[in-house]
């Protein structure tokens, strides 16, 4: 199997299933699909409990934060109904 066709079958998995947690060794990189940026101002205690969670996660702060943002966004689009 060439690289080329190890890095086809990798994409053609993640495809399949684009919410599979992260595998271990995995680096997060940033998308390029977002440019927009948002500033959330924490506490100390707030900032600290989200980059525990995220550490625990083997995730970046701001990809954890993003996540979260973006669950509470897909719930409420599904609550709120038409």
């Amino acid at each position: 199997m060439t690289t080329g066709d190890l890095i086809a079958a990798e994409a053609a998995a993640a495809e399949q299933n684009p919410d599979a947690p992260i595998k271990a060794g995995s680096t997060i990189t940033r998308g390029h699909s977002r440019a927009r940026t948002l500033q959330v101002r924490l506490n100390d205690d707030e900032l600290a409990a989200l980059a525990t969670l995220a550490a625990a996660r083997g995730v970046p702060v701001s990809t954890l934060a993003r996540d979260l943002l973006l669950g509470q966004l897909a719930a409420a689009d599904t609550s709120t109904g038409p």
